[in-house]
C-alpha cells in the first residue's frame, strides 16, 4: 500500500477520532491485483507506467479506506477470534521461478515439503452470541489471474473469492455491501503464480527455457496460462479453490483456536539504503540504496517484459547503459553494493523532478492474545523475503 494513502487515511482518522487511530496501530495492505487503479504513489517510478500522479485515484481509495473504518469503528462490540490452519489442496498455485529456488542451500530447501507453501492461516470473527462476522486469512498467490492485456479495475483471484463467500453466507446482499466480511489477503506470494498450466511458448507450444523464461532467447513469447480457458475463467477457478478452502476451515469449529490475551502492536521505521546486517560467519553487510537491475525490465512468465531484457542477467549492454546513464550513472559504491547485478535504473539516487523510489519503509507487528501478525512493506517469497529493490 502506497504510503501516501495511509499519510491521507491518518489525517482523516485523527480528526475523526483524536487519539484513537495512528500510523502505529493501523495497517493498510494491499492485495496486490495486477489489476488496480494507478496514479496514487508519491513516487516517480510507480507513476511513470500511468503518466503522472492521479489524484482522483488517491481521493477515492482514502475515502474508500476512511468509510470502512468509520463503519467497523460504528461498530464495535465484544466477541471472539478463532484460528485455524489448513493446506490448500487443490491447485491454486504454482513457483514461477523453480531454478531460481533450486539455488537456496539445500539444508535450507529440506526443512520444507516442496517450492510452494500452500498452507491458508485463517482468523474467523464471531459476536458474543455466535453469530459469524467476517474471516480474514492469508494464502499465498499472486493476484493475476488478469493478465496485462485487462484494461479494467479488478479484484482479481482474491478479490473473487471474497465476493464468493460473502456471497455464500448473505446470498440477499448486492455484493460487496454484505453483512459479513470475507477478506482473502496477501502473504508470501514473492514467485508464486496462478497461472497453473506453466509457462510455454505461446508461438511454438514447446516449454519455455527454465532459467531465464525465454524461447528463442527472447522474453516476449514466454508465457503461462491459467487453468482456464481465459483469464476471466482462470480466475473464477482460482478463486474457487480459495473460497472452498477458506469456507472449509471456517466450517469446522474442530479446526479452531480461541485467540486469547493482549492485542497489541508495534512499529517502526527502516532506512533500508543502510541497514546493517549481522551474518552468521561474524561479518557485518549493509543494504543498498534501491537501483532497478537488468532482469527487472524482464518482467515475468505472468507479464514478460519488452526489448532484449532477459532474466537472471548478470551483465549489462552499452546500449542499455547509455540510455540510463541520460539520467544518471549510479555512483561506483551503489554500483559495488547491489554487484554482480548490473544497474538498469538507478532509482535510489534520482531526486529530480523528486525522489523515484522509496529509501525508508515501516513495519508492523500486530498481537491478537496468542497471535502475531508481520506487517511489512514488501513483497515476501515462498520460504523467505524478496530483495526490497
Amino acid at each position: 500500500m502506497g504510503q501516501l494513502v495511509k499519510i491521507g487515511v491518518m489525517e482523516k482518522l485523527s480528526s475523526l477520532f483524536p487519539g484513537v487511530y495512528s500510523e502505529e496501530n493501523v495497517v493498510l495492505s494491499a492485495t496486490h491485483t495486477h489489476s488496480g487503479p494507478a496514479g496514487f504513489m508519491q513516487y516517480v517510478l510507480f507513476n511513470v507506467p500511468n503518466l503522472g500522479f492521479v489524484a482522483q485515484t488517491l481521493d477515492a481509495m482514502v475515502d474508500g479506506i476512511v468509510q470502512s473504518i468509520i463503519t467497523a469503528h460504528g461498530n464495535l462490540a465484544p466477541g471472539k477470534v478463532y484460528h485455524s490452519v489448513g493446506v490448500v489442496d487443490e491447485e491454486a498455485s504454482i513457483n514461477r521461478s523453480p531454478t531460481s529456488y533450486l539455488a537456496n542451500p539445500e539444508e535450507e530447501r529440506a526443512r520444507y515439503p516442496g517450492n510452494l507453501d500452500k498452507d491458508m492461516v485463517q482468523l474467523s470473527f464471531y459476536n458474543d452470541q455466535g453469530a459469524a462476522l467476517g474471516v480474514l486469512n492469508w494464502f499465498s498467490v499472486h493476484p493475476n489471474s488478469m493478465n496485462n492485456t485487462n484494461h479494467f479495475i479488478s479484484g482479481d483471484n482474491k478479490g473473487a473469492a471474497s465476493l464468493m463467500f460473502e456471497k455464500a453466507m448473505d446470498p440477499d446482499y448486492v455484493a460487496g455491501k454484505t453483512p459479513f466480511v470475507a477478506a482473502f489477503a496477501s502473504t508470501n506470494l514473492g514467485d508464486v503464480s496462478p497461472n497453473t498450466m506453466g509457462p510455454r511458448c505461446i508461438d511454438t507450444g514447446l516449454p519455455c527455457d527454465t532459467e531465464h523464461s525465454t524461447c528463442d532467447g527472447r522474453t516476449q513469447m514466454c508465457i503461462a496460462s491459467g487453468p482456464g480457458k481465459d483469464m476471466f475463467e482462470s480466475t473464477k477457478i482460482i478463486a474457487e479453490r480459495q473460497f472452498r478452502k477458506s469456507f472449509d476451515l471456517f466450517s469446522n469449529p474442530d479446526t479452531y483456536t480461541e485467540l486469547s490475551g493482549p492485542v497489541q502492536y508495534v512499529h517502526q521505521w527502516v532506512d533500508m539504503s543502510s541497514y546493517q546486517v549481522n551474518l552468521g560467519n561474524g561479518t557485518t553487510v549493509s543494504t543498498c540504496k534501491p537501483a532497478m537491475g537488468y532482469s527487472f525490465a524482464a518482467g515475468t512468465t505472468d507479464g514478460p517484459g519488452e526489448f532484449d531484457f532477459t532474466q537472471g542477467a548478470v551483465t549489462g549492454n552499452p546500449f542499455w547503459d547509455f540510455i540510463s546513464g541520460l539520467l544518471k550513472d549510479p555512483s561506483p559504491e551503489t554500483e559495488a553494493c547491489h554487484a554482480p547485478k548490473p544497474i538498469l535504473l538507478d532509482t535510489g539516487e534520482y531526486t529530480i523532478p523528486f525522489p523515484w523510489h522509496p529509501t525508508s519503509v515501516d513495519t508492523q507487528i500486530l498481537r491478537v492474545g496468542n497471535f502475531c501478525h508481520g506487517c511489512c512493506a514488501r513483497r515476501v517469497h515462498d520460504h523467505g523475503w524478496e530483495e526490497v529493490a
